[in-house]
């Protein structure tokens, strides 16, 4: 799906992007739905685009093909000659999004937790923009510690506006394509596209400050600790690796903490640590 309306008025040019990971069926029946019931002559203003990032991996119920397609969006992928059909696709999301201003992609989290957006830069667009989602915590990524290669960092690193919001676990019945599409609508009101008044929240702000990354000869998580948005104090054992155990050297927030045995890579990233803005 790459579906445009544009209400032929003037205002902000949004992309919503949902199957960036293929097997994360929630936001991407949300914009199936959206599509179907949103019209130009619904929008008040502006244009909205929506996309579907990952058709053939979304078709096969994959996460991804050949290679995660939320790590293709660098400058050394996209100027080279595509060496996977991810690789493929993100030269072409790229080319889609080169006229839009303002993306929330949306997405899943792997492991249970709470929902939370995230954004490289931590300026007052974004947080205006955050701030119309349901999400009590907003992770911030001036240093892009996250290695500026997914899709909202393209936009982001391009002075443009770059989202993404986990809406939550994936394999949680509450994380419904219903309660998305209520998220992408209160969106469209607060940019000032859709009519009514858009609700905003006060969220807790947190930036992300360090990449651990996983020991030669794999890891074991300690008791009760790896939990995505897990708040730790300095010292907490995080687990036993090749080169022994690993502790805290601050208190952290852990982000996107890596458990199945599939994504311990030696040399990846194990855990990325947050502290409080």
């Amino acid at each position: 799906m790459l579906h445009w309306i544009r209400s032929g008025l003037p205002g902000p040019t949004v992309c919503f992007s949902f199957g960036v990971h293929g097997d994360e069926r929630a936001p991407i029946d949300a914009g199936y739905a959206l599509a179907a019931s949103l019209s130009a002559d619904a929008l008040s203003a502006g244009s909205l685009l929506l996309l579907l990032g990952n058709p053939e991996a979304v078709a096969a119920g994959r996460r991804y093909l050949e290679v995660d397609l939320n790590r293709c969006f660098t400058a050394a992928v996209l100027g080279r000659s595509p060496r996977s059909r991810e690789e493929q696709r993100a030269q072409a999301l790229a080319a889609a999004l080169r006229e839009v201003e303002i993306l929330l992609d949306f997405h899943c989290t792997v492991e249970p937790g709470e929902r939370f957006v995230m954004h490289h830069p931590d300026d007052a667009r974004h947080r205006q923009i955050s701030a119309l989602l349901d999400a009590s915590v907003v992770l911030s990524d001036p240093g892009l510690c996250f290695g500026g290669c997914s899709l909202d960092e393209l936009l982001s690193t391009s002075g443009r506006v770059g989202i993404c919001y986990e809406t939550g676990w994936i394999g949680d019945p509450a994380n419904t394509p219903e309660r998305i599409v209520v998220q992408m609508r209160n969106v469209l009101r607060g940019l000032g596209m859709l009519p009514g008044t858009a609700h905003r929240l006060d969220q807790r702000r947190l930036v992300l400050t360090q990449t651990l990354r996983c020991p030669s000869g794999g890891f074991a998580w300690a008791s009760g600790v790896g939990h995505n948005l897990q708040s730790l104090p300095a010292g907490t054992l995080l687990g036993e690796g090749g080169d022994g155990a690993l502790h805290l050297q601050a208190p952290a927030t852990l982000i996107f903490p890596k458990k199945r045995p599939h994504v311990l890579q030696p040399g990846q990233p194990l855990v990325y640590l947050a502290a409080g803005a």
